[in-house]
């Protein structure tokens, strides 16, 4: 009985490193244009000069630009990576891979633990590993760690308190819980998504509440929504210059905008900018019927949101909801220059993704004895990983141009001037200022 037991958690970790291994190959296959790549984004030289600061004092870590969130860890990890990589983007770009790897590998996990299907499971992993829905803008950029790190947190965070909540009863004293509450306290400390894991959590407890035979609002929601305002409590106390405030607003017919305009953003991605003039006759023909294809793909989005809601199984409304709930934050902002960035789809594409991943396997289970057509339905989903993969090639051409501009030139050297004068003298006086 014994070695039975162990035989088959042998052969479980046997086969999850196996399948990381493989999202790891997929990853670095999909996005192996980037990593030739060199630090373009201001944002990237804004986190090396930080780290170029922390090097004389550790307290540089809570101290923010503006513009830039409270996110102390996110800055941590990108010092270490600094340490070990200096101004090597190589380096970087790997360690964004990797990341990105593991979350495709923890939303495999997430959809196993809430449905119980192994084959949606892997097709939602696979297609989260090549990027459909966000295409890879967070990974195809250094300061993306933001993004990938957020993203790795609020995953683990929502996979522990699930499973405490379906096999462990709920326990408060549960190591699940435990870890589940430890992880959403480090995710505090990189962005605000406090609203996205609540309202997931909430979301999840409204749609399994047979499962878990407990009321939607139960004592652990309360203990990390608790958590949640005590944070905010403390930032607001501690932060008055909150990044961003300015932007924000409730009460606008923006925010419905901005919500309709994300969602077609992870169907329809192509918009007016030099991937399209760079791009064939086809696209720059399909960019034509841009409006028409927006307003079609938002009808189609919003009538399946309906039709899931009541008619899918709880799981599908679960994501359903997730997709919602995760693009809201970024609806109630305007930043100029940041409009409708993919890059913060990253978090939400795992909705989306397990949504097409079931529709394609439902579809063709139904089509079982039809020999080569109950392939069919996987064409909508290889059709998204070629898109995605042309969204990266043309993204990263753009970057690379970008790269090479007078001001992206002019950050890199002046970079490069205190990464010198830090290598030479940051020592020396750090032992001197050690001695005073």
């Amino acid at each position: 009985m014994v070695t039975r037991r162990i035989d088959r958690r042998f052969h479980s970790v046997r086969n999850n490193v196996f399948l990381f291994g493989l999202l790891l190959v997929t990853s670095l296959i999909f996005f192996s244009l980037v990593r030739d790549n060199t630090f373009w984004h201001s944002a990237d030289f804004l986190y090396l000069n930080q780290s170029l600061d922390m090097q004389q004092s550790w307290k540089n870590v809570f101290v923010s630009a503006p513009y830039q969130p409270f996110q102390p860890l996110v800055k941590l990890v990108f010092f270490i990576e600094y340490l070990l990589s200096g101004l090597d983007a190589h380096r970087f770009y790997l360690f964004n891979i990797l990341i990105h790897s593991l979350n495709s590998f923890l939303v495999y996990f997430l959809v196993v633990t809430l449905l119980r299907d192994r084959t949606i499971a892997l097709l939602s992993s696979f297609l989260f590993a090549c990027a459909v829905g966000n295409y890879g803008k967070a990974v195809m950029v250094v300061s993306g760690i933001s993004d990938l790190l957020i993203t790795l947190l609020t995953l683990l965070t929502l996979l522990l308190y699930f499973k405490n909540e379906l096999e462990k009863g709920g326990r408060m004293l549960s190591i699940w819980f435990v870890g589940s509450l430890a992880f959403f306290v480090l995710s505090l400390l990189t962005k605000a998504t406090s609203f996205s894991i609540l309202g997931c959590m909430l979301a999840f407890h409204f749609f399994f509440r047979s499962e878990t035979k407990k009321p939607v609002f139960n004592r652990t929601l309360v203990t990390v929504a608790v958590v949640a305002l005590a944070a905010l409590v403390a930032k607001l106390t501690f932060l008055p210059d909150v990044s961003g405030r300015q932007d924000f607003f409730i009460f606008n017919p923006q925010v419905i905008r901005n919500f309709g305009s994300y969602l077609v953003r992870m169907v329809f991605p192509i918009h007016s900018s030099s991937l399209v003039r760079d791009s064939g006759a086809v696209v720059r023909f399909v960019y034509k019927l841009a409006t028409e294809i927006r307003v079609i793909t938002f009808l189609c989005i919003l009538s399946y949101s309906v039709f899931g809601f009541l008619f899918a199984n709880r799981t599908i409304r679960f994501f359903i909801a997730w997709t919602y709930i995760t693009v809201a934050p970024f609806c109630f902002f305007d930043f100029p220059k940041d409009w409708l960035n993919i890059q913060y789809l990253y978090l939400v594409s795992v909705g989306f993704i397990m949504i097409l991943s079931s529709g394609t396997v439902l579809a063709a289970r139904l089509l079982y004895q039809r020999r080569w057509r109950r392939f069919i339905p996987y064409v909508l989903p290889l059709f998204f990983v070629f898109l995605s993969q042309f969204i990266i090639f043309h993204l990263d051409k753009n970057y690379e141009r970008l790269a090479a501009s007078p001001q992206t030139q002019q950050m890199k050297e002046a970079v490069t001037v205190k990464y010198e004068a830090a290598r030479k003298g940051a020592p020396g006086s750090g032992s001197e200022n050690q001695r005073r």
